[in-house]
Protein backbone atom coordinates (compact mmCIF):
# COMPACT_ATOMS: atom_id res chain seq x y z
CA UNK A 1 0.00 0.00 0.00
CA UNK A 2 2.86 2.39 0.77
CA UNK A 3 2.98 5.54 2.86
CA UNK A 4 1.36 7.66 0.15
CA UNK A 5 -2.00 6.08 0.97
CA UNK A 6 -1.79 6.38 4.73
CA UNK A 7 -3.77 9.61 4.46
CA UNK A 8 -6.54 7.79 2.57
CA UNK A 9 -6.69 5.02 5.16
CA UNK A 10 -6.81 7.61 7.92
CA UNK A 11 -9.52 9.57 6.11
CA UNK A 12 -11.72 6.50 5.82
CA UNK A 13 -11.18 5.35 9.39
CA UNK A 14 -11.88 8.83 10.76
CA UNK A 15 -14.72 10.07 8.58
CA UNK A 16 -16.86 6.98 8.11
CA UNK A 17 -18.18 7.25 11.66
CA UNK A 18 -18.24 11.07 11.61
CA UNK A 19 -20.58 11.11 8.60
CA UNK A 20 -22.81 8.38 10.00
CA UNK A 21 -21.72 5.74 7.49
CA UNK A 22 -21.73 2.21 8.89
CA UNK A 23 -18.87 0.83 6.84
CA UNK A 24 -17.18 0.90 3.42
CA UNK A 25 -14.78 -1.22 1.39
CA UNK A 26 -12.69 0.87 -1.02
CA UNK A 27 -10.50 -0.46 -3.83
CA UNK A 28 -8.34 1.84 -6.01
CA UNK A 29 -6.80 0.60 -9.26
CA UNK A 30 -4.31 2.13 -11.66
CA UNK A 31 -3.26 0.53 -14.94
CA UNK A 32 -4.61 -2.93 -14.06
CA UNK A 33 -3.07 -2.99 -10.59
CA UNK A 34 -4.87 -2.62 -7.26
CA UNK A 35 -2.87 0.11 -5.52
CA UNK A 36 -5.08 0.47 -2.43
CA UNK A 37 -7.71 -1.60 -0.61
CA UNK A 38 -9.11 -0.82 2.78
CA UNK A 39 -12.27 -1.78 4.62
CA UNK A 40 -13.54 -0.03 7.71
CA UNK A 41 -16.67 -0.13 9.84
CA UNK A 42 -19.29 -2.86 9.96
CA UNK A 43 -20.91 -5.09 7.35
CA UNK A 44 -23.33 -6.59 9.85
CA UNK A 45 -24.21 -3.88 12.35
CA UNK A 46 -26.06 -6.11 14.79
CA UNK A 47 -23.24 -8.65 15.02
CA UNK A 48 -20.53 -5.99 14.81
CA UNK A 49 -18.73 -7.91 12.08
CA UNK A 50 -16.59 -6.23 9.39
CA UNK A 51 -17.43 -6.12 5.72
CA UNK A 52 -16.45 -9.43 4.13
CA UNK A 53 -13.92 -8.95 1.30
CA UNK A 54 -15.98 -11.17 -1.02
CA UNK A 55 -19.41 -9.82 0.02
CA UNK A 56 -21.97 -9.44 -2.76
CA UNK A 57 -23.64 -6.01 -2.90
CA UNK A 58 -26.71 -4.60 -4.61
CA UNK A 59 -25.34 -2.22 -7.27
CA UNK A 60 -28.56 -0.25 -7.69
CA UNK A 61 -27.95 2.53 -10.23
CA UNK A 62 -24.27 1.64 -10.65
CA UNK A 63 -25.88 -0.99 -12.90
CA UNK A 64 -26.52 1.82 -15.39
CA UNK A 65 -22.82 2.16 -16.23
CA UNK A 66 -22.74 -1.51 -17.26
CA UNK A 67 -25.91 -1.08 -19.35
CA UNK A 68 -24.38 1.96 -21.03
CA UNK A 69 -21.27 0.00 -21.95
CA UNK A 70 -23.39 -2.82 -23.37
CA UNK A 71 -25.32 -0.31 -25.48
CA UNK A 72 -22.09 1.18 -26.84
CA UNK A 73 -20.92 -2.29 -27.87
CA UNK A 74 -23.91 -2.42 -30.23
CA UNK A 75 -23.11 1.08 -31.47
CA UNK A 76 -19.57 -0.04 -32.30
CA UNK A 77 -20.90 -3.01 -34.28
CA UNK A 78 -23.37 -0.82 -36.14
CA UNK A 79 -26.32 -2.84 -34.86
CA UNK A 80 -27.71 0.18 -32.95
CA UNK A 81 -27.26 3.86 -33.75
CA UNK A 82 -27.67 6.51 -31.09
CA UNK A 83 -30.03 8.57 -33.24
CA UNK A 84 -32.27 5.61 -34.08
CA UNK A 85 -35.90 6.04 -33.02
CA UNK A 86 -36.71 3.73 -30.10
CA UNK A 87 -39.81 2.53 -31.97
CA UNK A 88 -37.55 0.75 -34.48
CA UNK A 89 -36.71 -1.75 -31.74
CA UNK A 90 -39.87 -1.62 -29.63
CA UNK A 91 -42.82 -0.50 -31.84
CA UNK A 92 -44.97 0.23 -28.78
CA UNK A 93 -42.99 3.45 -28.33
CA UNK A 94 -44.45 4.93 -31.51
CA UNK A 95 -46.91 7.81 -31.09
CA UNK A 96 -46.07 8.57 -27.47
CA UNK A 97 -48.15 10.98 -25.38
CA UNK A 98 -46.98 13.77 -23.05
CA UNK A 99 -48.61 14.71 -19.76
CA UNK A 100 -49.01 18.43 -19.16
CA UNK A 101 -50.01 19.37 -15.63
CA UNK A 102 -52.52 17.17 -13.84
CA UNK A 103 -54.93 16.19 -16.60
CA UNK A 104 -53.82 17.36 -20.06
CA UNK A 105 -52.43 14.72 -22.43
CA UNK A 106 -51.14 15.55 -25.92
CA UNK A 107 -49.24 13.70 -28.68
CA UNK A 108 -45.45 14.00 -28.61
CA UNK A 109 -43.89 15.75 -31.60
CA UNK A 110 -40.47 14.11 -31.27
CA UNK A 111 -39.73 10.38 -31.26
CA UNK A 112 -37.66 8.96 -28.40
CA UNK A 113 -34.18 8.14 -29.70
CA UNK A 114 -31.74 5.61 -28.30
CA UNK A 115 -29.54 8.52 -27.20
CA UNK A 116 -32.45 9.91 -25.19
CA UNK A 117 -32.53 6.70 -23.15
CA UNK A 118 -28.81 6.85 -22.39
CA UNK A 119 -28.90 10.55 -21.48
CA UNK A 120 -32.17 10.41 -19.49
CA UNK A 121 -33.75 12.97 -21.83
CA UNK A 122 -36.61 10.77 -23.07
CA UNK A 123 -39.27 12.03 -20.65
CA UNK A 124 -39.79 8.56 -19.17
CA UNK A 125 -40.76 8.57 -15.50
CA UNK A 126 -39.36 6.56 -12.56
CA UNK A 127 -42.75 6.17 -10.87
CA UNK A 128 -43.39 2.50 -9.93
CA UNK A 129 -46.94 3.16 -8.76
CA UNK A 130 -48.80 3.94 -11.97
CA UNK A 131 -52.04 2.42 -13.29
CA UNK A 132 -50.09 0.73 -16.07
CA UNK A 133 -47.57 -0.94 -13.75
CA UNK A 134 -50.25 -1.95 -11.26
CA UNK A 135 -52.18 -3.58 -14.11
CA UNK A 136 -49.02 -5.38 -15.29
CA UNK A 137 -48.43 -6.86 -11.85
CA UNK A 138 -52.06 -7.92 -11.53
CA UNK A 139 -52.18 -9.51 -14.99
CA UNK A 140 -48.88 -11.38 -14.70
CA UNK A 141 -48.75 -12.15 -11.01
CA UNK A 142 -45.49 -10.23 -10.95
CA UNK A 143 -43.67 -12.63 -13.28
CA UNK A 144 -43.18 -10.34 -16.29
CA UNK A 145 -39.92 -10.17 -18.24
CA UNK A 146 -37.70 -7.30 -19.36
CA UNK A 147 -39.33 -6.65 -22.74
CA UNK A 148 -42.84 -6.84 -21.29
CA UNK A 149 -41.88 -4.26 -18.68
CA UNK A 150 -40.54 -1.94 -21.38
CA UNK A 151 -43.75 -2.27 -23.37
CA UNK A 152 -45.67 -1.31 -20.23
CA UNK A 153 -43.51 1.81 -19.88
CA UNK A 154 -44.54 2.70 -23.44
CA UNK A 155 -48.15 2.93 -22.28
CA UNK A 156 -47.29 5.66 -19.77
CA UNK A 157 -47.30 9.35 -20.75
CA UNK A 158 -43.97 11.15 -20.94
CA UNK A 159 -43.08 14.04 -18.65
CA UNK A 160 -41.86 16.27 -21.49
CA UNK A 161 -41.09 16.36 -25.20
CA UNK A 162 -38.27 13.82 -25.88
CA UNK A 163 -34.85 15.44 -26.02
CA UNK A 164 -35.88 18.70 -24.34
CA UNK A 165 -35.71 17.99 -20.59
CA UNK A 166 -33.91 15.72 -18.14
CA UNK A 167 -35.49 13.24 -15.75
CA UNK A 168 -34.10 10.24 -13.93
CA UNK A 169 -36.38 7.48 -15.16
CA UNK A 170 -36.73 3.87 -16.34
CA UNK A 171 -34.56 4.68 -19.36
CA UNK A 172 -31.90 2.06 -18.75
CA UNK A 173 -34.53 -0.60 -18.06
CA UNK A 174 -35.90 0.13 -21.53
CA UNK A 175 -32.34 0.10 -22.91
CA UNK A 176 -31.95 -3.42 -21.55
CA UNK A 177 -35.03 -4.44 -23.53
CA UNK A 178 -33.58 -2.83 -26.68
CA UNK A 179 -30.43 -4.91 -26.18
CA UNK A 180 -32.58 -8.03 -25.91
CA UNK A 181 -34.27 -7.21 -29.22
CA UNK A 182 -30.98 -6.35 -30.96
CA UNK A 183 -29.12 -9.41 -29.64
CA UNK A 184 -31.89 -12.00 -29.61
CA UNK A 185 -30.74 -12.94 -26.09
CA UNK A 186 -31.91 -12.27 -22.56
CA UNK A 187 -30.26 -9.14 -21.18
CA UNK A 188 -28.43 -10.98 -18.41
CA UNK A 189 -27.13 -13.59 -20.83
CA UNK A 190 -25.79 -10.88 -23.13
CA UNK A 191 -24.00 -9.11 -20.27
CA UNK A 192 -22.44 -12.38 -19.10
CA UNK A 193 -21.13 -13.26 -22.55
CA UNK A 194 -19.86 -9.85 -23.59
CA UNK A 195 -18.78 -8.13 -20.34
CA UNK A 196 -18.74 -10.36 -17.25
CA UNK A 197 -17.05 -13.49 -18.62
CA UNK A 198 -14.39 -11.59 -20.62
CA UNK A 199 -13.40 -9.62 -17.51
CA UNK A 200 -13.60 -12.56 -15.11
CA UNK A 201 -16.56 -11.07 -13.20
CA UNK A 202 -17.87 -14.34 -11.76
CA UNK A 203 -20.02 -12.78 -9.02
CA UNK A 204 -21.85 -10.16 -11.11
CA UNK A 205 -25.38 -11.06 -12.27
CA UNK A 206 -29.05 -10.51 -11.60
CA UNK A 207 -30.10 -11.82 -8.16
CA UNK A 208 -32.23 -14.66 -9.51
CA UNK A 209 -29.06 -16.27 -10.94
CA UNK A 210 -27.13 -16.38 -7.66
CA UNK A 211 -26.17 -19.83 -6.42
CA UNK A 212 -26.93 -20.82 -2.79
CA UNK A 213 -23.27 -20.25 -1.92
CA UNK A 214 -23.36 -16.78 -3.47
CA UNK A 215 -26.61 -15.92 -1.70
CA UNK A 216 -24.87 -16.68 1.59
CA UNK A 217 -22.32 -13.98 0.74
CA UNK A 218 -24.84 -11.19 0.15
CA UNK A 219 -24.10 -8.20 2.34
CA UNK A 220 -26.84 -7.44 4.88
CA UNK A 221 -29.07 -4.63 3.60
CA UNK A 222 -29.86 -1.54 5.67
CA UNK A 223 -31.99 1.59 5.27
CA UNK A 224 -30.76 4.87 6.73
CA UNK A 225 -33.26 6.58 9.04
CA UNK A 226 -32.75 10.33 8.73
CA UNK A 227 -34.67 11.06 11.95
CA UNK A 228 -32.64 8.70 14.14
CA UNK A 229 -29.38 8.86 12.20
CA UNK A 230 -29.19 5.07 12.32
CA UNK A 231 -29.30 2.27 9.78
CA UNK A 232 -32.14 -0.24 10.09
CA UNK A 233 -32.05 -3.78 8.67
CA UNK A 234 -34.33 -4.44 5.67
CA UNK A 235 -34.73 -7.25 3.14
CA UNK A 236 -31.95 -8.22 0.76
CA UNK A 237 -33.85 -7.48 -2.46
CA UNK A 238 -32.67 -4.26 -4.07
CA UNK A 239 -34.64 -1.29 -2.86
CA UNK A 240 -36.22 0.52 -5.78
CA UNK A 241 -36.29 -2.70 -7.84
CA UNK A 242 -39.96 -3.00 -7.07
CA UNK A 243 -40.51 -6.38 -8.68
CA UNK A 244 -38.18 -8.90 -6.95
CA UNK A 245 -40.33 -11.90 -7.90
CA UNK A 246 -40.38 -11.03 -11.60
CA UNK A 247 -38.13 -12.20 -14.42
CA UNK A 248 -37.40 -8.55 -15.17
CA UNK A 249 -33.64 -8.04 -15.58
CA UNK A 250 -33.49 -4.31 -14.99
CA UNK A 251 -30.69 -2.39 -16.69
CA UNK A 252 -31.34 0.53 -14.38
CA UNK A 253 -30.56 -0.95 -10.99
CA UNK A 254 -30.84 -4.68 -10.34
CA UNK A 255 -27.38 -6.20 -10.77
CA UNK A 256 -25.34 -7.46 -7.83
CA UNK A 257 -21.54 -7.61 -7.67
CA UNK A 258 -18.44 -7.68 -5.48
CA UNK A 259 -15.62 -5.22 -4.93
CA UNK A 260 -13.30 -7.44 -6.98
CA UNK A 261 -15.70 -7.75 -9.90
CA UNK A 262 -16.81 -4.15 -10.23
CA UNK A 263 -13.23 -2.95 -9.75
CA UNK A 264 -12.24 -5.10 -12.75
CA UNK A 265 -15.02 -3.43 -14.76
CA UNK A 266 -14.10 0.18 -13.99
CA UNK A 267 -10.40 -0.62 -14.42
CA UNK A 268 -11.15 -1.79 -17.96
CA UNK A 269 -12.91 1.49 -18.74
CA UNK A 270 -10.02 3.47 -17.24
CA UNK A 271 -7.55 1.55 -19.41
CA UNK A 272 -9.06 2.20 -22.81
CA UNK A 273 -11.70 -0.51 -22.66
CA UNK A 274 -9.30 -3.42 -22.11
CA UNK A 275 -9.38 -5.37 -18.85
CA UNK A 276 -6.58 -6.94 -16.87
CA UNK A 277 -7.56 -10.24 -18.53
CA UNK A 278 -6.57 -8.75 -21.89
CA UNK A 279 -10.17 -8.75 -23.11
CA UNK A 280 -11.43 -5.60 -24.80
CA UNK A 281 -15.04 -4.69 -23.98
CA UNK A 282 -15.09 -1.24 -25.62
CA UNK A 283 -12.87 1.11 -27.63
CA UNK A 284 -11.29 4.28 -26.31
CA UNK A 285 -13.39 6.33 -28.71
CA UNK A 286 -16.63 4.91 -27.30
CA UNK A 287 -15.50 5.63 -23.74
CA UNK A 288 -14.70 9.19 -24.79
CA UNK A 289 -18.18 9.59 -26.30
CA UNK A 290 -19.84 8.22 -23.16
CA UNK A 291 -17.96 10.71 -21.00
CA UNK A 292 -18.97 13.91 -22.80
CA UNK A 293 -21.59 16.11 -21.17
CA UNK A 294 -24.69 16.18 -23.37
CA UNK A 295 -26.95 18.40 -21.25
CA UNK A 296 -27.75 22.06 -21.72
CA UNK A 297 -27.95 24.56 -18.87
CA UNK A 298 -31.62 23.92 -18.05
CA UNK A 299 -31.11 20.14 -18.11
CA UNK A 300 -28.04 20.46 -15.88
CA UNK A 301 -30.16 22.22 -13.27
CA UNK A 302 -32.42 19.16 -13.11
CA UNK A 303 -29.42 16.86 -12.83
CA UNK A 304 -27.90 18.88 -10.01
CA UNK A 305 -31.19 18.87 -8.13
CA UNK A 306 -30.99 15.08 -8.11
CA UNK A 307 -27.45 14.38 -6.99
CA UNK A 308 -24.51 15.41 -9.14
CA UNK A 309 -22.74 18.57 -8.01
CA UNK A 310 -21.76 21.53 -10.14
CA UNK A 311 -19.11 20.80 -12.74
CA UNK A 312 -20.43 17.30 -13.40
CA UNK A 313 -22.75 16.73 -16.34
CA UNK A 314 -24.41 13.67 -17.84
CA UNK A 315 -23.26 11.72 -20.86
CA UNK A 316 -24.27 8.26 -22.03
CA UNK A 317 -25.11 6.60 -18.72
CA UNK A 318 -22.40 8.35 -16.68
CA UNK A 319 -21.71 11.72 -15.04
CA UNK A 320 -18.50 13.25 -16.44
CA UNK A 321 -16.47 16.07 -14.89
CA UNK A 322 -16.71 18.59 -17.75
CA UNK A 323 -15.79 21.65 -15.62
CA UNK A 324 -13.29 20.44 -12.98
CA UNK A 325 -12.92 23.86 -11.36
CA UNK A 326 -16.67 24.02 -10.71
CA UNK A 327 -16.57 20.66 -8.89
CA UNK A 328 -14.28 22.18 -6.24
CA UNK A 329 -12.36 18.89 -6.16
CA UNK A 330 -9.07 17.60 -7.55
CA UNK A 331 -10.86 15.42 -10.12
CA UNK A 332 -9.61 16.03 -13.71
CA UNK A 333 -11.69 16.70 -16.80
CA UNK A 334 -12.90 13.52 -18.47
CA UNK A 335 -13.23 11.45 -15.29
CA UNK A 336 -16.75 10.10 -14.76
CA UNK A 337 -18.93 8.13 -12.35
CA UNK A 338 -22.43 7.01 -11.44
CA UNK A 339 -23.29 5.59 -7.99
CA UNK A 340 -26.08 3.50 -6.47
CA UNK A 341 -28.63 4.48 -3.85
CA UNK A 342 -27.33 1.72 -1.56
CA UNK A 343 -24.03 3.56 -1.21
CA UNK A 344 -21.80 1.90 -3.82
CA UNK A 345 -19.70 4.48 -5.65
CA UNK A 346 -17.18 4.49 -8.46
CA UNK A 347 -14.89 6.67 -10.54
CA UNK A 348 -13.25 6.14 -13.93
CA UNK A 349 -10.35 8.40 -14.99
CA UNK A 350 -9.10 7.32 -18.45
CA UNK A 351 -6.51 10.11 -18.53
CA UNK A 352 -4.64 8.60 -15.59
CA UNK A 353 -5.77 4.96 -16.05
CA UNK A 354 -7.16 5.35 -12.55
CA UNK A 355 -10.38 3.96 -11.09
CA UNK A 356 -12.00 3.13 -7.80
CA UNK A 357 -15.00 1.28 -6.46
CA UNK A 358 -16.45 1.77 -3.01
CA UNK A 359 -18.89 -0.77 -1.59
CA UNK A 360 -21.47 0.13 1.03
CA UNK A 361 -24.76 -1.48 2.03
CA UNK A 362 -27.00 1.23 3.47
CA UNK A 363 -29.78 2.68 1.30
CA UNK A 364 -29.92 6.50 1.40
CA UNK A 365 -26.88 6.55 3.67
CA UNK A 366 -24.73 9.70 3.73
CA UNK A 367 -22.00 8.24 1.53
CA UNK A 368 -22.14 11.20 -0.92
CA UNK A 369 -20.84 13.36 1.93
CA UNK A 370 -17.47 11.60 1.80
CA UNK A 371 -17.24 11.17 -2.00
CA UNK A 372 -15.55 14.51 -2.66
CA UNK A 373 -13.19 13.93 0.23
CA UNK A 374 -12.17 10.55 -1.13
CA UNK A 375 -11.59 12.11 -4.57
CA UNK A 376 -9.28 14.74 -3.11
CA UNK A 377 -7.26 12.37 -0.94
CA UNK A 378 -6.82 9.85 -3.80
CA UNK A 379 -5.60 12.47 -6.27
CA UNK A 380 -3.30 14.01 -3.67
CA UNK A 381 -1.81 10.53 -3.15
CA UNK A 382 -1.34 9.59 -6.81
CA UNK A 383 0.00 13.03 -7.74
Amino acid sequence: MGNRFESLKKYLDTNIARFGVQGVDLSVWQDHQEIFRHSTGYGDIEKKTPLAPDAIYNLYSATKVITGVAAMQFVERGDIRLLDPLEWYIPEFKNMKIKYGTFAIAPAKNPIRVADLLTMTSGITYDPDTPEIRALIQETGGTFDTLTFAKTIAKMPLLFEPGTGWNYGYNMDVMGAVIEVASGKKFGAYLKEHIFDPLGMTDTMFPRSLSPAQRARRAPQYLYNVETGKAERVGDDPYGCEFPASMHEGGGGQLVSTVRDYSAFVDALACGGTGKTGARILTERSIWLMSQNRLNEAQLLELHRLSASAGFGYGLGVAPAFDPAATCTLVPKGAFYWPGVGGVHNLVDPGNKLSFFMAHNTIFGPVPAIFHGILNVIYAAVG
